[in-house]
């Protein structure tokens, strides 16, 4: 019940303050969360360490700092998004790779679009469910069913849907033979190995392309649509989305919100 109110009070605070205001509010909520130590700070360290072991503890906890205060900053604008205006979506969003977004769209097969908890994946997906014919997301339910409900609904709104059922398979393979797009994040463990060995066996198996992007924050309410050229099912299945992403997050490390343990197949 917590969350849910934290989540409605946020709303209200971007609904009815100013954007610069809700955004320093977010941002002192972040330190004082931070500074209280909670799991999620630790396990963000840790994998810090692990992923970038030059960095030095002081280093580190200040990464680990701004990486905070970027989530909270994420999940203000995604609170925004029921209220943005199609066009005004498309305008603060610059894509980058188009030329790799255009080949998938074009190529007449479903896509796996495999993608990290970076810059504001809901907002990824709120843009690119208006250019694909259907996008399906992979996504761990939250623990409390109301704040489930209210984070479906926004997708829903924007045209997309959370992938039905468990396993997962059966209903993915389905999307993808009927060419539609189905997202997954490759950061995080699967329930049977990493999310890109999972990733590549559905490609083998459906003919799908896999296509590594990330949706990263530029400026306030602007993003960047990173696009990295599509895999085949064997190049995914040797690495190639850690190989495409990695690059981003290393660029963009505080917008990395690695709070949860890494899948193997990333790390």
């Amino acid at each position: 019940m917590l969350a849910l109110i934290g989540y409605l009070a946020a709303d209200l605070a971007t609904r009815f303050l100013p954007a610069r205001l809700a955004d320093r509010l977010a941002v002192g909520l972040a330190r004082v969360w931070f500074a209280l130590r909670p799991p999620a700070r630790r396990r963000l360290e840790a994998n810090l360490a692990r992923l970038s072991p030059w960095l030095a503890a002081a280093e580190r906890r200040h990464a680990a700092r701004a990486t905070f205060e970027q989530f909270a900053l994420s999940i203000t604008d995604f609170l925004r998004l029921p209220r943005l205006a199609d066009d005004t979506l498309e305008r603060a969003i610059e894509v980058r790779g188009a030329e790799h977004l255009e080949r998938a769209c074009a190529s007449g097969r479903g896509v796996i679009l495999v993608s990290v908890h970076a810059g504001n994946w809901e907002w990824g997906a709120a843009w690119l469910a208006a250019r694909v014919p259907r996008l399906h997301v992979v996504a761990r339910p939250h623990r409390n069913r109301w704040v489930e409900e209210l984070f479906s609904g926004r997708r829903r709104a924007r045209g997309v849907s959370l992938l039905p059922g468990r396993p997962l398979w059966p209903e993915a393979a389905r999307a993808l033979r009927r060419r539609d797009w189905v997202a997954v994040m490759g950061d995080r463990p699967g329930t049977r190995g990493s999310a890109c060995t999972w990733a590549a066996a559905l490609a083998r198996r459906t003919g799908a392309l896999v296509l590594p992007a990330v949706m990263l924050r530029v400026s306030p309410g602007r993003y960047a649509a990173c696009f990295e050229p599509p895999l085949s099912a064997a190049a995914c299945a040797e690495g190639g989305m850690r190989d495409a992403l990695r690059p981003h997050v290393d660029r963009n490390l505080a917008q990395w919100f690695a709070f949860e343990p890494l899948s193997e197949g990333f790390a």
